[in-house]
């Protein structure tokens, strides 16, 4: 399904002031609130050195030492930097909206002002977008041409629409990603394959993952008015005739089922959460979530 037209400000010349100003919030929050809830874990293992008289003896590892026939210790290094990889889903179930802005509208500028504030609390921030393929692919880095190449990804139209494939996005992403990272997946988790759940725990081996669901009001909920609604399969384009007061309270009973799976897979995958909705403002929340986090590391 392609999209004709993409409404996505991401000019800081053209934003209002209050507006504007939301980036500079969060650019702060993610300095402090991202720098204490992924950096703030102490020190990292750095590789092994000869021991020499006056080392800490607790530092000695023994068996590396058997190996080597000589006294290792091991070092450590403060662990200041990530990589951050927002994986953004832009099939087609991501072109819908009840209101003013398409999921993936919502989505893609809260990409960009997360980007902005990784880059700047100093870590390198990549992306890619995926509907059944990988569309396209920038390498984490820091600096602003990373972030200006970032922008103008999110603002062609063309990169938007098509089948979902997951768990092929999983795999690529896996195969040219290096070392330590942290994934962000930003989707509605919408047409999920079979099996979508062992690629999440291969992935959580290796890397952070968080999940950021975004949501329009009508995927969660039917009209509750009654009447019939036609609905359409993104993906197949296959249409079906709803009774929407038949079929209300079931249907958003199943979704939120469904969303609390989700979450779960994540979580038990020491992976994270979040829910965003298209109709509410995402500032509050996302700040609060990294707020969360923090604690939960104290």
């Amino acid at each position: 399904m392609p999209l004709r037209e993409l409404v996505v400000d991401l000019s800081p010349g053209l934003r209002k002031l209050d507006v504007f100003s939301r980036r500079d919030i969060l650019s702060r929050t993610m300095e402090g609130e991202w720098a204490t809830a992924f950096k703030g874990r102490g020190i990292e293992f750095a590789g092994f050195r000869d021991y020499s008289y006056g080392d800490d003896a607790s530092l000695i590892d023994w068996k590396a030492s058997l190996r080597s026939k000589t006294t290792l210790i091991r070092e450590f290094e403060d662990f200041k930097n990530f990589t951050v990889f927002m994986l953004f889903d832009v099939s087609d179930s991501m072109l819908f909206s009840s209101h003013a802005k398409l999921k993936c509208e919502y989505a893609a500028e809260l990409i960009y002002i997360l980007a902005d504030a990784i880059n700047k609390a100093g870590d390198a921030i990549g992306m890619a977008m995926f509907n059944d393929d990988l569309i396209n692919k920038i390498a984490p880095n820091i600096g602003a041409e990373n972030i200006h190449n970032i922008k103008i990804n999110l603002l062609n139209r063309f990169n938007y629409g098509g089948g979902f494939d997951i768990k092929k996005a999983l795999l690529l992403t896996k195969s040219f990603l290096q070392g330590k990272a942290v994934i962000m997946i930003i989707s509605d988790f919408i047409g999920m394959q079979e099996g979508w759940e062992k690629y999440i725990q291969m992935m959580s081996a290796e890397f952070e993952l968080i999940a950021v669901m975004i949501r329009d009001p009508r995927d969660s909920e039917l009209p509750d008015s009654g009447g019939q609604l036609m609905v359409k399969d993104p993906y197949t384009g296959r249409n079906l005739y709803v009774d929407s007061g038949q079929y209300y309270k079931l249907y958003k009973e199943w979704v939120s089922r469904r969303e609390i799976y989700i979450a779960n897979v994540f979580r038990k995958n020491r992976g994270d959460f979040i829910k965003l909705e298209t109709d509410k403002d995402y500032l509050k929340k996302i700040i609060k979530f990294f707020q969360n986090r923090s604690k939960r590391q104290d």
